[in-house]
This record gives structure tokens, C-alpha cells and sequence, in this order.
């Protein structure tokens, strides 16, 4: 049997992981390097100045996404009004339902 001692517990390894195509230093050096080409681009005239209230007021990813798909359409505004089916809403009872009858039904015509 193995024993328990209080003083040579093995500490368990410690999670290492060092990601491979990820480095924070080289994507933070591009970020710098592409917003100092595009203020250069602007001072040239090559680009027009966009005011920043159009870009801070862009629609968010996920309403975008619900608006350009007719069932998530259909299922926000469905949630939103707080109706749902009968048959949605107790699907489970309705199959226990039908197989307690079925069961019932086909034990009495058996005996």
C-alpha cells in the first residue's frame, strides 16, 4: 500500500505553453508601423480624413450577423414578443406523454 508523507509531495508540472505563430511583439511593432503609413497617407492626401464618429459607431458584430439571417431574425423577434409554441414549450411531456399511452395501450392488448 502506499503511504502519504507530509514533507516529499510531488508538486504537479506546471502548464508551459509557449504558442508558436503568436508573438505579441511583432503584432504590436505591425500595428504601430500600419497606423504611422496610414497618418503619413493622410498628411499626403492619398487617403480623405474620415471623422471618428463613423468609426466609432459601427454596429456591433452579432446584430449585423442576426439581421442578415432570416431564422435568427425570426427567432429574436419571437423572443422579443415573449411567444413561443405549445409544442416548444412542453416538447419533453408531450413524447412522455405518448409513450406512456403507447405503452398502456399495447400492455393491455397483450395480456
Amino acid at each position: 500500500m502506499a503511504t502519504f508523507f507530509f514533507y516529499n509531495n510531488r508538486k504537479p508540472r506546471k502548464f508551459n505553453y509557449t504558442p508558436i505563430l503568436y508573438n505579441p511583439d511583432e503584432e504590436a511593432r505591425q500595428e504601430r508601423l500600419a497606423k504611422r503609413i496610414e497618418a503619413i497617407k493622410k498628411e499626403m492626401g492619398v487617403l480623405p480624413e474620415q471623422p471618428e464618429e463613423k468609426i466609432q459607431h459601427r454596429k456591433d458584430f452579432k446584430e449585423v450577423f442576426i439581421s442578415q439571417t432570416h431564422h435568427l431574425k425570426k427567432r429574436k423577434l419571437r423572443a422579443e414578443s415573449g411567444k413561443s409554441s405549445f409544442f416548444a414549450n412542453n416538447r419533453v411531456l408531450i413524447i412522455v406523454l405518448i409513450i406512456l399511452f403507447a405503452v398502456f395501450f399495447f400492455g393491455f392488448l397483450r395480456s
